[in-house]
């Protein structure tokens, strides 16, 4: 799935040129399906395949469009704007396991694929990158506003109350407490295949961010 701070750099973008949108509510909305909290035996609770709307071919960002987008006036305006940020990390989502996937047959990455280092030598590259971004940009909305939440509502039943909140807190101690290492090198994945990503991404939620406003309105 696409880091933290790739999806905060989507919905800074979003909101800079619309305003249609509760800039709070969909700031945590786009980190929504992430609020799942790690139990004891190291699985995320409520378990991704409820909160990413998986089916048998995996995250379906439709299913959830369906089920919560379609009928807008059951729902106030912050809790629309959650519920677009949410299905706008999903989207983003489907995009990210497409690269992952093309990502894997690159004979770098192909050749750590399958081994037990895979999963933190490509994370490292994938944070790495969101750590060099937050250090380079300390006026980006993580830093202006994600980080200053102390409360939030929980909108979807799958959260008990509270749980988006807590999860608010562990990410922003988690970036306050990896400060950028300027020594590191990207093997698996840089900095400007996320930004080329991140646009790839923007020209293919141009469309989804009129539908929704559409329905809305």
């Amino acid at each position: 799935m696409a880091t933290w701070v790739t999806h905060f750099r989507i919905a800074e973008k979003i909101l800079k040129t619309n305003s249609s949108f509760d800039r709070i509510s969909f700031l945590v909305g786009n980190i929504g399906p992430d609020c799942g909290l790690v139990g004891a035996d190291g699985r995320p609770e409520p378990p991704k395949t409820i909160t990413h709307f998986k089916t048998k071919n995996g995250i379906s960002s439709d299913l959830f469009k369906e089920t919560y987008l379609d009928d807008p006036e059951r729902h106030t305006s912050a809790e629309w704007s959650y519920l677009v940020g949410y299905y706008f990390h999903l989207v983003t989502d489907e995009y990210w396991v497409r690269l992952t996937r093309a990502k894997k047959e690159e004979p770098i990455v192909k050749a750590i694929v399958g081994t037990p280092d895979y999963t933190r030598l490509v994370k490292t590259d994938w944070y790495g990158i969101d750590f060099e971004y937050l250090a380079n940009h300390p006026n980006h909305i993580f830093w202006t506003d994600f980080c200053h939440i102390d409360s939030f509502e929980d909108v979807l039943p799958f959260f008990p109350q509270g749980q988006t909140a807590q999860q608010i807190q562990n990410i922003t101690s988690f970036y306050q407490s990896h400060p950028y290492n300027p020594q590191h090198e990207y093997m698996y994945m840089s900095p400007e295949e996320v930004d080329d990503f991140i646009e790839d991404v923007l020209i293919g939620l141009h469309t989804k961010i009129q539908d929704v406003q559409r329905v809305h309105s």
